[in-house]
């Protein structure tokens, strides 16, 4: 059992990640599995306009 909401993992499931953090979402992982190993990369956007873009 973790201490994270089912909603949660429904938008995760469903890949509306606009509410979570990296921090939150690694946090998540580390309480399913604690041997788990994630790597992230991150892209810069191309511009302000692409940023906001995908805010939205």
């Amino acid at each position: 059992m973790t201490c994270f909401a089912a909603a949660d993992f429904s938008r995760i499931y469903s890949a509306d990640l606009g509410r979570f953090t990296a921090d939150r979402l690694m946090k998540m992982l580390a309480a399913l599995d604690s041997d788990l190993r994630a790597t992230l990369h991150f892209a810069e956007p191309l511009n302000a306009e692409t940023a906001m873009a995908n805010r939205g």
